[in-house]
């Protein structure tokens, strides 16, 4: 069996057109773990579209976990479900384009656990491939610089592993960063990390981020924060970390306070 999961956050719209793009890619079964601590009202129509107990099954969370906590808990369910199969971690403002299934699988059929296959994803109208990660200055490239590492996008992750009741993800993350962190640990760890050559599938990144919310900057900020302090190695190199890291996201806050005409990523690094 090949599962999928995915988070569901309340647009009920973005989570239905993923999900149908699974499906159409012959992904089974698919779990719906549910973040958006409302009690199941943004459910409500996703499980009149997709019957319960057929190839989607939905878990309702006690409240918003994050990204890592909420896809370690859907992992775990599966696990004691007895999937032993991959599992392809999905956003819910992402769509499978379809082949999605056949291209990972052919690629993870020759590699050994623990390991990461990821597709490269349609943003924004530019292909994200590999990214790369420098802890030093806080710089996320598509290019490698001096001191930096690659790592693959959480945006769509088909995971390889012996045991997925163990937390893949770190929970100190809550939203961002955590790919990051998962690339750099993985391979530290003797896993291996592979991104295919053509298949896609198509992200809503704007969705998220686009409009410099004061939720996703708070976020991201924090983010970074974090990984000086997983990457550093001890702390007095976190700290060290930390403050070389400061200028550049300063002018970061500053870039995207201006092109989107908000404080909220000045008024964010201000908990740095």
């Amino acid at each position: 069996m090949t599962a999928a999961i995915t988070i569901h956050f309340r647009d009920a719209t973005l989570t239905a057109r993923c999900l149908d793009s699974l499906l159409a890619d012959g992904w089974a079964p698919v779990l719906v773990w549910d973040n958006s601590a409302d009690e199941g009202r943004s459910l409500q129509d996703l499980r009149a579209r997709y019957r319960d107990g057929g190839p989607v099954r939905f878990v309702q969370a006690p409240g918003n976990l994050g990204f890592g906590k909420g896809m370690n808990a859907a992992m775990a369910d599966l696990a004691g479900c007895g999937h032993v199969g991959p599992v392809l971690l999905i956003n819910n403002d992402a769509v499978a384009v379809p082949g999605l299934r056949e291209a990972l699988l052919a690629v993870a059929t020759r590699m050994r656990p623990p390991a990461l296959v990821a597709p490269r994803i349609l943003q924004d109208g530019q292909e994200q491939g590999w990214r790369y990660y420098q802890p030093w200055f806080g710089l996320v490239t598509r290019r490698p610089l001096p001191g930096s590492f690659p790592f693959l996008s959480g945006c769509a992750l088909l995971v390889l592993r012996a045991d997925y009741a163990t937390p893949l993800f770190d929970e100190d993350f809550f939203m961002y960063g955590e790919d990051v962190e998962l690339s750099w640990r993985m391979r530290r760890q003797g896993g291996s990390l592979a991104l295919l050559d053509r298949a896609w599938v198509v992200h809503a990144g704007a969705a998220s981020s686009g409009q410099a919310s004061q939720r996703y900057e708070r976020f991201m900020v924090r983010a970074h924060r974090l990984l000086s302090r997983k990457l550093a190695g001890s702390a007095w190199a976190g700290r060290v970390m930390s403050a070389t890291k400061l200028p550049f996201l300063l002018l970061r806050a500053l870039l995207r306070s201006a092109r989107y005409g908000s404080l909220a990523p000045l008024r964010a690094l201000s908990g740095y």
